[in-house]
C-alpha cells in the first residue's frame, strides 16, 4: 500500500474536507437512500466532522495501522447499533473514494490509478477489518 500517496491525496485537497464530507452523504443518499434512515439531519455536521477526522487519522497512520486501531475499533462498536456490517462498509469505502478522486482532480489532478489503489488498500487492508473487529467485541 502507498502511504505516501494516501496522505499527500489528503492533504492536497484539506480546504475542501468538509465539503468532501458534503458530497460524500449527498452521494451516499442517492447511490443508498437506505443509508439516510440512520441520520438525523441535527447530527449530520457533527457526524461530517467525525468522518474527515478519521479519514485524518487514516491518512496520516496508514503505514502505522496499530496507531488507529483504538479509534477504528471504537467506531466499530459505534455502528453496531445500526446493523452495519461488511457490505455496507464496501458501499462505503466505494463512493468515499468515487468523490475523493473527483475533488483530487478538479482542484490539483493529484490522482492517479496508483492513488485511487492505495487508499482501496486502505480500506480493505486497514479501516474495514480494524472496525469489524471492534464491532465483534462489542
Amino acid at each position: 500500500m502507498n502511504t505516501q500517496l494516501i496522505e499527500q491525496s489528503w492533504q492536497s485537497v484539506a480546504p475542501y474536507h468538509h465539503e468532501i464530507a458534503e458530497t460524500f452523504y449527498a452521494r451516499l443518499f442517492e447511490k443508498h437512500p437506505e443509508y439516510k434512515e440512520m441520520f438525523s439531519s441535527e447530527n449530520m455536521p457533527e457526524q461530517m466532522d467525525r468522518m474527515v477526522r478519521t479519514l485524518a487519522l487514516v491518512s496520516s497512520n496508514a503505514d502505522s495501522p496499530t496507531a488507529i486501531r483504538p479509534h477504528l475499533h471504537r467506531l466499530g462498536e459505534v455502528h453496531t447499533r445500526f446493523g452495519i456490517g461488511p457490505d455496507d462498509f464496501e458501499a462505503f469505502s466505494a463512493v468515499m473514494i468515487q468523490v475523493l478522486g473527483e475533488y483530487c482532480r478538479s482542484v490539483n489532478g493529484y490522482w492517479s490509478d496508483t492513488c485511487e489503489q492505495a487508499w482501496r488498500d486502505a480500506f480493505s487492508s486497514i479501516v474495514e477489518p480494524m472496525m469489524l473487529e471492534g464491532m465483534q467485541t462489542h
